[in-house]
């Protein structure tokens, strides 16, 4: 009996990995021609637009036994993720373990084994379900007040900045991506405005000639209190200033209690006017949307980059952890609670790099079910804890609270802890 691993990204492909180095049957089925995932900018739908860049740089973005090339830039664009993340497969030789261009509709508990249902009509039972959908697939989509006449699509659907020629354009949203889409309206349209619900932190991408998350890699303070207070003065006073000076609200939280912006050109254009800054949307009447401040401008598109939710639409709601208005909340952010042999990786958000984590959250589950063919001790310690406990797993960061946040963890901390984990089951 084989394992089913939903999805063929990033954390699928890891967790592939872990399973294979354990002597673990499984398959990989993936709804797209090859490996990718959101990465794979040419398939039917993707999130993936032509200007996207990694945020993360290239030191210390990639899988644990497989660092990007040495001739890679710092942060590599989409195609050149893409085309890292098919070497990874084809060096761990996962396309024959692969079933692609083929959607899962519907995975039912069948006694002690799973049974799932394709598009194409088949249904084969797996011994196990591992759920690597990713969390950017089902969208937010924000209902605006009033009649907005103009065009409004999520940025879900941008894919070039050619849209926004001779156009008066809104981006409603400031993470990373709707950052990057602002930029290019800056260039491209006739009129550009960013609007953002709260000020945030800008991350400049390199801090005396490094890449700022390897700077802050090496050169960090122990005292978590002490380091987050030195950044902050850094970011305010000397690399980036008053974000006021660019029209731009003040953070109201401290720097690593939301998702830092990792964008230097936004502030760039905003600094030369090619794009301005407004707060939250609070109506629309026509073609004229108003702001929080009261004032007005007319907009032919917006853009909304408001997120994701993170959906499972082949398990029912019976299947899932989660509590009435909050993201589901498997133990360690990977196991249900109720059924032993389902599994979710991938659905975590960190401020920095993340493939590193998903190869640690294969190795977990393959530690688990070498335990659990062994009926060792060790694993029913583990049944027992995850039935009855609940790690804290962000540290002592206190994240604003959004949807997005509540499935935040402390990236050193949920290491260490999926680190142990492995140990104890061993």
């Amino acid at each position: 009996m084989k394992y089913l691993i939903i999805g063929g990204g990033p954390a699928g492909l890891a967790t592939a990995v872990s399973l294979q180095k354990a002597h673990i049957a499984f398959e990989i089925v993936d709804a797209g021609n090859k490996f990718g995932g959101i990465w794979d900018i040419d398939r039917d739908e993707t999130p993936m637009y032509k200007s996207a860049h990694f945020i993360s740089s290239k030191s210390l973005s990639g899988f644990k036994d497989f660092p990007m090339p040495g001739h890679y830039p710092d942060y590599p664009s989409h195609k050149l993720v893409q085309s890292y993340i098919e070497d990874y497969s084809a060096h761990h030789h996962l396309v024959s373990k692969a079933i692609f261009n083929t959607k899962v509709l519907k995975v039912e508990k069948a006694n002690s084994y799973w049974e799932v249902t394709f598009e194409n009509g088949k249904v084969k039972t797996y011994k196990g379900v591992i759920c690597a959908t990713g969390i950017t697939w089902h969208l937010n989509v924000p209902s605006l007040k009033g009649n907005f006449e103009g065009e409004l699509i999520h940025s879900f659907e941008y894919k070039e900045d050619k849209i926004f020629k001779g156009k008066k354009v809104l981006i409603i949203g400031a993470g990373n991506s709707g950052c990057d889409i602002a930029c290019d309206a800056a260039r491209t349209a006739d009129k550009a405005y960013i609007s953002m619900r709260r000020g945030y932190y800008f991350i400049p991408k390199y801090t005396l000639g490094m890449p700022s998350d390897l700077f802050k890699e090496k050169y960090s303070f122990p005292n978590e209190r002490i380091d987050t207070k030195i950044s902050e003065y850094l970011l305010n006073k000397v690399l980036v200033g008053n974000l006021e000076n660019f029209g731009l609200q003040k953070p109201t939280h401290h720097l690593m209690e939301s998702h830092p912006i990792m964008n230097s050109r936004l502030l760039h254009y905003l600094g030369h006017g090619d794009i301005e800054a407004k707060e939250d949307v609070t109506g629309a009447a026509g073609k004229k949307v108003t702001f929080k401040d009261g004032t007005k401008e007319e907009i032919d598109l917006i853009i909304a980059a408001t997120g994701y939710k993170r959906a499972f639409p082949f398990l029912s709601d019976k299947y899932l952890d989660k509590e009435e208005g909050k993201e589901i909340s498997p133990y360690l952010e990977i196991f249900s609670k109720k059924y032993d042999n389902l599994f979710f990786v991938g659905g975590i958000e960190v401020s920095s790099a993340v493939f590193s984590l998903f190869n640690l959250q294969g190795e977990v589950i393959a530690s688990y079910l070498k335990a659990q063919q062994q009926e060792s001790k060790s694993y029913q310690n583990f049944i027992y804890n995850k039935q009855h406990k609940s790690l804290d797993m962000k540290g002592k960061n206190n994240y604003i609270n959004t949807p997005r946040h509540q499935r935040y963890v402390d990236k050193k901390l949920y290491r260490s802890i999926l680190s142990q984990q492995i140990q104890a089951l061993g």
